[in-house]
């Protein structure tokens, strides 16, 4: 969840920030839509790559998620 929610951010805070100083600074002007989705999607990439290098799961891993047995949660593993 905080994946998703980090990589959404990283796609409208140029936008936001942009927005936000000109509603502060009280001007008007032009929003430079190519520069903010250059910077989006920079940000995007950085967070994606980010994920990707802190991964620590193996090739072949199986991710088993958490599941209810007996009325007890087993905890989520991985395994070859």
């Amino acid at each position: 969840m905080i994946k998703k929610i980090l990589i959404i951010l990283a796609i409208i805070s140029p936008f936001l920030i942009f927005y936000l100083s000109n509603l502060i600074l009280k001007k008007k002007t032009k929003y430079p839509i190519i520069k903010l989705s250059l910077i989006s999607i920079i940000l995007l990439l950085g967070i994606l790559l980010y994920f990707r290098f802190l991964d620590d799961t193996k090739p072949g891993e199986k991710y088993n998620p958490p599941k209810l047995e007996n009325g007890k949660i087993i905890k989520p593993y991985k395994k070859n």
